[in-house]
C-alpha cells in the first residue's frame, strides 16, 4: 500500500470516529436510570438493584462498572459515556446488562471458576440485548454490544472470542438459559 493511500485511510477513520463522538448520546443519570428500568422489565424481575451513579458504592477502585451484590451496581458515567463514544451507541446499555447479570448471579449464590462467571454474565447482558431489539427497537445492538465485550477481555473477563460467543449466546437463547444451560467453550 502506497504513501497517499495510508493517509486517505487514516483520514476516513479519523472522521468516523469523529462522527461518531459527535453522534453518541449523553451518558447521564436519566440515561442510566432509563436503562436500569429497561433492563428490569427484560429480566423478569429477577434482581431489582439499586443502581449508584459516581459514587463508589461498592467500595471499588474506579469508577467504572461493578456489582457487589443483589442489590447493588456502581457506575461511573465517565466510564460509560467513554465506552458509548467508543465503541457506539448502546455500549453503556450493554455494560450495565452485563453488570445486571452478576446482580443475579449474587441472588442466586451462583459461583463460579473464572472466566466464567463473567461470562455468564455477557450471557445475561445478552439477553437484554435481545429484548432491547425485539422489543425496544435498538437497531445494530448487538454488534455494538460484542465489541465492547470484546474490547474489556482479558483476565478473569475470558478471552474476546469467548466473551463475543457468550453475548450472542445469550442472545440467541434467552436468560433463563444462561442460568440453567450454560455450554463451556
Amino acid at each position: 500500500m502506497n504513501k497517499k493511500s495510508k493517509i486517505s485511510i487514516a483520514l476516513a477513520l479519523a472522521v468516523v470516529g469523529i462522527a461518531q463522538i459527535a453522534y453518541a448520546v449523553t451518558v447521564n443519570s436519566t440515561y442510566i436510570n432509563k436503562t436500569a428500568a429497561e433492563i428490569k422489565i427484560a429480566d423478569k424481575n429477577y434482581t431489582n438493584p439499586t443502581v449508584y451513579i459516581d459514587r463508589y458504592a461498592c467500595g471499588e477502585p474506579s469508577l467504572s462498572a461493578f456489582a457487589c451484590g443483589p442489590y447493588t451496581i456502581s457506575v461511573g458515567s465517565r466510564f460509560l459515556q467513554n465506552a458509548e463514544n467508543t465503541y457506539g451507541s448502546y455500549a453503556a446499555k450493554a455494560i450495565l446488562g452485563h453488570e445486571w447479570g452478576h446482580t443475579i448471579q449474587f441472588s442466586r449464590g451462583v459461583n463460579q471458576r473464572a472466566p466464567y462467571m463473567e461470562l455468564q454474565a455477557d450471557c445475561s447482558g445478552g439477553s437484554y440485548i435481545r429484548y432491547a431489539v425485539d422489543t425496544l427497537r435498538y437497531s445494530d445492538f448487538l454488534a455494538t454490544a460484542v465489541s465492547t465485550a470484546r474490547a474489556y477481555a482479558g483476565g478473569d473477563h475470558g478471552t474476546p472470542a469467548q466473551r463475543d460467543y457468550y453475548t450472542r449466546w445469550g442472545y440467541t437463547n434467552g436468560i433463563d438459559k444462561c442460568f440453567s444451560s450454560l455450554p463451556r467453550v
